[in-house]
């Protein structure tokens, strides 16, 4: 399913126990998908963590007899990284993967180890693509000079757009997650001290310009998942927690320029007052 320019998946983080919102119950995260793919949603965003999320994705397809899916998976760079994606497999019940990636960095030389098996998976056929994930600028930079790696997911909004400009001219493509910045662009929080959970920590939450965000926002969160769509990434990963969220997607469009280079402006104000060079505040070697 593309909208605009880019491909739309359904992400199925919050479907696992490693999300941190409240993890949607069993029956309704199947429905949820089936839902999704009746809405046209063909490529769906998991990991090894998500464990339970595997499952009911191969339990939904499996009831509703669908063979048209596809398969982002990442995970952690370890040395039983094989035998993870082996498994997650067998969960998915599929013969490959669309693309797989290292689900986090990490310090040599198990990163570069890690990077070394992925392209054997590729070369088994285990996986059509490889690729990274959350990797800093400069890891990202430097290892695409290294290894045929063809995808870089990372975190994408209004309220995280770090080095998107300078990621945007290498030669890779980029699937963007949570573009509604965590679910803070919503709609459902009009200030930021309306935010219950611990998203409230999120270091770009600190910065003076997100108040005048989220006052350009007003709540509009088509805006703010069209803004991110106008900046044309290969995809666009989102996560749902009730079927009527699908609905949004048919509320995207394309922004004028003038509105696109406003919000453009708010968000790079944010970036710029925010030292990390990761959404969840950590940041990667330097060397």
């Amino acid at each position: 399913m593309k909208i605009i320019d880019s491909e739309c998946a359904m992400g199925l983080w919050n479907l696992s126990e490693s999300s941190f919102h409240q993890r949607i119950p069993a029956r309704d995260g199947k429905n949820l998908i089936k839902a999704a793919y009746r809405k046209g949603i063909r490529l769906f965003d998991t990991a090894y963590s998500y464990n339970e999320a595997d499952s009911l994705l191969y339990s939904a397809m499996k009831e509703i007899r669908a063979k048209d899916f596809a398969v982002v998976s990442k995970i952690m760079p370890v040395p039983s990284l094989r035998k993870k994606a082996e498994t997650s497999l067998k969960r998915l019940g599929i013969e490959h993967f669309k693309i797989l990636l290292l689900h986090w960095p990490c310090s040599e030389p198990l990163f570069s180890e890690s990077l070394e098996e992925l392209v054997k998976l590729k070369d088994e056929g285990k996986t059509e693509a490889i690729g990274v994930s959350n990797l800093p600028f400069h890891m990202l930079q430097e290892s695409i000079k290294r290894f045929p790696l063809e995808y870089h997911e990372r975190p994408l909004s209004l309220l995280w757009n770090k080095d998107w400009e300078k990621e945007r001219m290498l030669n890779i493509k980029t699937i963007a997650y949570s573009p509604l910045g965590m679910g803070l662009l919503s709609g459902k929080y009009r200030n930021l001290e309306d935010i219950p959970d611990q998203r409230r920590t999120l270091p770009s939450l600190s910065a003076q310009s997100c108040h005048k965000l989220f006052e350009a926002i007003d709540g509009d969160k088509a805006k703010a998942l069209s803004w991110v769509y106008s900046q044309h990434p290969w995809c666009v990963v989102s996560g749902f927690h009730h079927i009527i969220e699908l609905e949004i997607l048919s509320s995207i469009y394309a922004l004028e320029s003038s509105e696109e280079e406003k919000l453009t402006q708010l968000a790079d104000a944010i970036s710029d007052e925010t030292a990390y060079d990761n959404i969840f505040a950590h940041n990667w070697r330097k060397d």
